[in-house]
């Protein structure tokens, strides 16, 4: 019986060392973080935040100013096709491949205008739902807006000016597939970049009539005597006519001179200057990537 005891006794101490030490992990963990440790996290947590809505934030004017972009890209597009448009519907007659040319383009225009109202609409519902503030980003939405209002406008009276020519109001107000609209676009980029890279500039006139002009002037020499004409520095493109290279081959003088000069660098052998009727009549260009190669500028002074 006593040993019997014994083994109780042994196994009740047992089992309250075992009590003891559960209710010691227990009271550890009930505990939890230190006020210090509390702080860092919520330091951390902040600092988390505030990281990702300035990524947010960033990302968001990223993408925007990417938009912008994109629109005023498109303005600039419009604004050519409409110059495009207008030159070639100013004949009385329009033969039918410069119809559809027309219509083609128009219709450009149409959803040029279309993408950049959706864009615009787009942004400002990302905006509001950002909940940033973000004023200045707002103010360049309005004036992209009201400046294809303005182009709008301008391409409603165009549009007008088509039906007056009995096109129809389906071809004028058509709009583009995606596709279509995107194949459409990248056409005229292509033709805008030709086009930029084959502009040439050209006057003429007497040495005086250039001068005021703010053309020529004349450098070299000793007081006043050796010095050359040449073409100033700061000479305005204004005062220029532009010109397409590809199609300038003939340059009429345009009043009787006794003499004309090319004052701009051009090779030898790539132009000359006819006469006709006892006097000059015009400069023809003979090889234009030759002509054009040192200078896209042509001054021709009249004597």
């Amino acid at each position: 019986m006593r040993t019997q005891g014994a083994r109780n006794e042994r196994s009740s101490g047992r089992l309250l060392l075992v009590s003891i030490a559960a209710i010691g992990i227990l009271a550890g963990c009930n505990s939890g973080p230190s006020p210090e440790e509390l702080a860092k996290q919520k330091a951390e947590a902040e600092n988390t935040r505030l990281v990702a809505e300035l990524q947010a934030r960033d990302s968001l004017i990223g993408e925007m100013t990417m938009s912008f972009d994109d629109i005023e890209k498109n303005l600039a597009l419009m604004e050519e096709q409409e110059k495009l448009v207008t030159s070639e519907a100013s004949g009385n007659e329009l033969a039918m491949d410069k119809r559809k040319r027309i219509v083609r383009n128009v219709q450009l225009m149409n959803g040029l205008m279309q993408e950049s109202r959706d864009k615009i609409a787009e942004l400002n519902a990302r905006l509001d739902k950002s909940k940033i503030e973000a004023s200045g980003l707002r103010k360049k939405l309005k004036e992209l807006d009201a400046m294809l209002a303005s182009r709008d406008s301008s391409i409603t009276s165009m549009k007008d000016q088509l039906l007056a020519k009995d096109f129809r109001i389906t071809q004028v107000n058509d709009q583009l597939t995606a596709i279509e609209l995107e194949i459409a676009k990248r056409e005229a980029i292509i033709l805008q970049q030709e086009t930029e890279i084959n502009k040439a500039y050209v006057v003429m006139g007497t040495y005086k009539e250039l001068e005021q002009k703010g053309v020529l002037t004349k450098e070299g020499g000793l007081v006043g005597i050796g010095k050359h004409v040449t073409l100033r520095d700061d000479a305005r493109a204004a005062q220029f006519r532009e010109v397409d290279l590809r199609e300038l081959h003939k340059v009429p003088l345009e009043v009787k001179a006794d003499k004309a000069v090319l004052v701009t660098e051009h090779p030898k052998g790539s132009y000359r200057i006819v006469e006709e009727n006892d006097g000059l009549a015009y400069l023809e260009i003979n090889d234009p990537a030759e002509f054009w190669r040192l200078s896209k500028y042509m001054v021709v002074e009249r004597k």
